[in-house]
């Protein structure tokens, strides 16, 4: 910031209201480097860097002895999330070591796992332990269930390419992944122990390794060894500049000039090649320059072994500049080809029955949802056909960063001028309504609805101004822009806040719910009593949080304001299935150019408002004359939530958790005969959880009476906790590892009613191994907020999943604390694929005052996966001074 914005900020800042984004974040691209801090109804503005104005001391009288500053200590603890667990040779010479390089030293691992780990080709990467020799593959060893899922997320995509491959107890190849694409993932056909091998096939890179329950989500294009084709076989189209070489020499000789044999095709189409005999192969492999592995998982099975030879040479005619595409002989059946790639890890819509209510309604595109955020990223592929225009109303340009003040583009430029931007508008419109049924990223709740983009945060947070400007505009009401929109918003999300009541606020709402626009906010982070504005004004439909169990989250404010709670996720993976409980959708990663269009967890109360939204937007479709007021009357009815909690309202979940079903059905929609559900649909007790929840309930209409609840293991218990007349609530499910051998274990529950029976899958594990939680070899910083320096930094290593810190002799001033590893030892911490966590919370670090000694300054740290549409995902990391 130059200083003639510095002094601009200072002068109106006693009159400029800011906003915080109320998150959450999973993600390794939110941290320090972004501007700000927590969320939650603090008068602060701490999502704004504020500048400081240094405090002269005044002039002893007597100056005999030189003037001191006080020292204090500043102490804590970080926890490792749950599930998390670390390759046991990175690059980092001062992380602990033990070669995990082949069969004979392969490292043991819990499941379900969420490992971070670094693997390199020898002169590849930094230098360090690994740089010269090369740490070329990393050894695994596991208890899998049969459908367990194991990906490989690269960090260094598309510069490394890492392979994956799984191995069955004997040593022989069970199924690989070698792609070249950011994603490996492959799925165990039978229960039993296992070896997996994370490969490094080129350059270097972090990795994240997960394994969990349900099927893997492969990216178009990927191979997979377990993948129906005919082996030796392959389809290949080359590009249009090449076509002048296949002209003049015909396909069958520029194949033969590939080491391949054409079948069929000609010019300009898509041509059928095989491999032919073993000689055939061998020349193939040495003119595409593919050397047989030396490794010790080489193949001895022949059919296995063709199949693996197409992959290989597959994966090399892709990376050659003359090829369109290359691809397997798929063999095809009959069959229901699955929808949007992600909505597997979209645990929040069962929770709140968005399925049941996609049988009336998925949204109208006559509704339209003002998001009023950081904007959004217009370009990304889960928009396409979703927007209506939408306006920038940030009137700095230095805050805006887009180069100038209010305009008529809403795009996301991003609130980061050094890369990580948090994209937060676009991850809260995709839950809103992200292009569905399209077999590809994730499903909005309400798909079929538009999405009106408005950007009001930029690197410094909002000002109330802007907010208030952006309100009028999307109620169709005059405002600064001179503009209107050609249909106004029916329903406004607010997924932001602050503190401090303001009345000009206030009227503008009013307007616009006089106006008819439902408008709802997040009610904050804080986990305290506190109020946040804009989501505690008269007529704002205030949201906290609940986690995958229906329990409010451990972040979530709670008072007398909350109307209705949502799904806001937590860091726990308590289905198994081998992710963090967040919320997941759409994103970007700018810290690389060009701009990177994904998906990722976040969390927080921001996440759980644009869930009322939607299902907001959804009874708008349904009844197009829904009134703000009828809305608050249903709510207040009970109508359109399930009660938690104390019976009636609260102030934790206000009147219940939404549920769309019932609230499509409130104002119309023809209410569907009974239908049994139970959230989670899969239950992981890992290693040291001896108990969990189940909800079992009634998605649709009319009477249900469950029957029973029974399972098919003596280790497994269930009991009622909460149930009603009909069977219908909330049981406990008890495992008791007692007696059992070390192994994973899986079990399944089954739930008759009188309308369906649902089967839910349990997994849990016995094991030796240490059942806590291991993150890595932890750096912790004490930074200067104002410009992300280095004050002080230690390095600490887990005690049963926690890291104790403590920073002496520290001098009073303001700091934020961040910690994280340094994997591929490249002197920076918090680089993707590496974990990462700050006080309080990793996108918006809180700002700690020391004038004292401080304890007590508890965060956690962990990995967070990130898919990308092109390439793989990046941060803004930290560099850290402690010793290379």
């Amino acid at each position: 910031m130059n200083d003639n914005t510095l002094n601009a900020y200072e002068n109106v800042q006693n009159t400029m209201k800011y906003l915080k984004l109320f998150i959450v974040i999973l993600a390794v691209s939110f941290f320090a480097s972004a501007c700000g801090g927590g969320g939650g109804g603090g008068s602060s503005p701490d999502t704004i860097v504020q500048p400081e104005v240094p405090v002269v001391p005044e002039v002893p009288v007597v100056p005999s002895e030189p003037v001191v500053p006080e020292a204090y200590t500043v102490s804590g603890t970080i926890h490792a999330a749950a599930g998390s667990a670390v390759d046991s040779d990175v690059n980092d010479p001062n992380a602990p070591y033990s070669s995990n390089d082949n069969f004979a030293g392969a490292q043991p691992i819990p499941n379900p796992v969420t490992l971070g780990g670094y693997v390199n080709v020898p002169g590849a990467g930094p230098s360090g332990r690994s740089f010269s020799s090369g740490d070329v593959s990393d050894f695994f060893k596991v208890t899998l269930a049969a459908g367990q899922a194991i990906t490989l997320i690269i960090a260094n995509h598309p510069a490394a390419d890492l392979d994956l491959f799984l191995y069955k107890e004997d040593q022989t190849l069970a199924d690989s992944s070698e792609n070249v694409t950011q994603t490996e993932s492959l799925t165990a056909a039978l229960q039993g122990v296992y070896f997996i091998e994370v490969r490094a096939f080129a350059g270097a890179s972090n990795y994240t390794l997960l394994i969990g329950q349900g099927g893997s989500s492969l990216a178009a294009g990927a191979l997979s060894l377990s993948d129906e084709f005919v082996p030796g076989e392959l389809i290949v189209k080359f590009n249009d500049h090449s076509l002048s070489k296949v002209n003049a020499f015909g396909p069958q000789e520029y194949a033969k000039s590939l080491g391949l044999i054409h079948k069929k095709g000609g010019r300009g189409r898509s041509m059928l090649m095989s491999i032919g005999d073993i000689q055939q192969r061998q020349l193939a492999f040495k003119t595409l320059g593919i050397q047989d592995s030396e490794s010790v998982s080489a193949v001895t099975d022949n059919e296995i072994k063709r199949r693996k030879d197409t992959l290989e040479i597959i994966k090399a005619l892709r990376k050659r500049s003359d090829v369109l595409y290359a691809e397997p002989n798929y063999i095809r059946h009959a069959y229901a080809v699955p929808n949007d790639t992600y909505y597997p890890r979209q645990w929040n819509y069962p929770l709140i029955n968005v399925p049941s209510a996609w049988d009336i309604t998925t949204g109208s595109s006559d509704v339209i949802v003002g998001v009023i955020d950081t904007g959004v990223l217009l370009n990304h592929p889960d928009f396409q056909g979703q927007l209506v225009s939408g306006y920038d109303f940030i009137s700095d340009a230095a805050n805006a960063l887009d180069g100038d003040g209010i305009d008529s583009n809403p795009d996301d430029s991003g609130d980061n001028p050094n890369g990580g931007s948090s994209f937060h508008g676009t991850h809260v419109a995709g839950t809103i309504a992200a292009a569905s049924n399209n077999a590809a990223g994730v499903t909005g709740i309400a798909w079929g609805v538009k999405i009106m983009p408005l950007r009001v945060l930029g690197q410094f947070g909002g000002t109330s101004s802007d907010l208030q400007q952006a309100v009028l505009y999307s109620a169709g009401l005059p405002n600064d822009s001179g503009t209107l929109p050609a249909n106004k918003a029916d329903i406004i999300n607010l997924s932001l806040g602050g503190g401090g009541y303001s009345q000009s606020e206030q009227d503008v709402f009013t307007q616009a719910r006089n106006a008819g626009v439902i408008i709802a906010a997040a009610a904050g982070n804080e986990n305290g009593s506190t109020l946040s504005y804009p989501a505690s004004y008269a007529g704002v439909v205030s949201v906290s949080a609940v986690n995958i169990n229906k329990g409010r989250a451990s972040y979530s404010n709670y008072n007398s304001f909350v109307d209705v709670a949502a799904p806001g996720g937590d860091m726990g993976d308590n289905n198994g299935d081998g992710y963090p409980d967040g919320v997941f959708s759409t994103s970007g990663d700018d810290s690389q150019h060009p701009l990177q269009y994904t998906y990722k967890f976040l969390m927080g109360t921001s996440m759980a408002t644009p869930h009322v939204a939607g299902v907001a937007a959804l009874m708008r479709s349904v009844d197009p004359g829904l009134t703000p007021a009828q809305f608050d009357n249903l709510l207040a009815g009970g109508q359109l939530t399930d009660d938690l909690g104390t019976t009636g309202r609260d102030n934790q979940f206000g009147y219940g958790l939404i549920n769309a079903y019932k609230a499509v059905v409130a104002v119309g929609g023809a209410s569907a005969s009974p239908f049994l559900v139970a959230n989670p649909s899969s239950l992981n007790l890992g290693r040291s959880l001896d108990s969990t929840i189940l909800s079992v309930e009634n998605a649709r209409g009319g009477t249900l009476v469950v029957n029973s609840l029974s399972d098919d293991q003596v280790w497994l218990t269930i009991n009622e906790l909460s149930v009603d007349a009909n069977k219908q609530g909330t049981y406990s499910v008890t495992v008791s590892r007692s007696g059992l051998a070390d192994g994973t274990y899986t079990a399944s529950i089954t739930v008759a009613s009188s309308a369906n029976s649902v089967t839910v899958p349990v997994i849990m594990q016995v094991s030796n191994i240490s059942a806590a939680a291991e993150a890595g070899h932890h750096y912790v910083l004490l930074l200067d907020p104002n410009t992300n320096a280095t004050v002080k930094e230690i390095a600490v290593s887990a005690n049963n999943g926690v890291y104790s810190y403590t920073f002496s002799n520290v001098a009073s001033n303001t700091y934020r604390i961040l910690a994280g590893t340094d994997f591929n030892n490249d002197g920076l911490i918090c680089d993707a694929g590496e974990s990462c966590g700050s006080y309080l919370t990793l996108d918006q670090p809180i700002s700690v005052t020391v004038s004292g000694s401080l304890t007590g300054l508890d965060f956690s740290t962990g990995f967070n996966p990130v898919h990308s549409v092109s390439s793989g995902p990046g941060i803004s990391p930290v560099r850290r001074t402690v010793s290379k």
